[in-house]
């Protein structure tokens, strides 16, 4: 048998599988593009602006008046009369 048809597929196949995984390898690498976002504004990006620079007061968290503030007990639901019952429940 000739050198040349006897190698041939072997070699097809390796230069295929050759180029086959560096095809996968560069398509693995990818690298980070930064995306730049247009410069917008507008009134919703001007509220948003706002909001950011609000600073609460927390001061009033110190205020004896503020801590000496009692919660209130919960509402007792004895003696109250339920309603009628569910007619299309059985």
């Amino acid at each position: 048998m000739n050198p040349v048809r006897q190698y041939f597929l072997p070699v097809l196949t390796a230069i295929a599988l050759l180029a086959a995984v560096i095809w996968w390898w560069k398509a693995g690498k990818t690298d980070a593009v930064p995306i730049s976002a247009p410069a917008v504004g507008g009134p919703a990006l001007q509220l948003v602006e706002r909001l950011k620079n609000i600073k609460i007061d927390t001061a009033f968290l110190d205020d004896p008046q503020f801590l000496n503030l009692e919660a209130t007990p919960k509402p007792s639901l004895e003696g109250l009369q339920k309603g009628r019952s569910n007619p299309f429940r059985k």
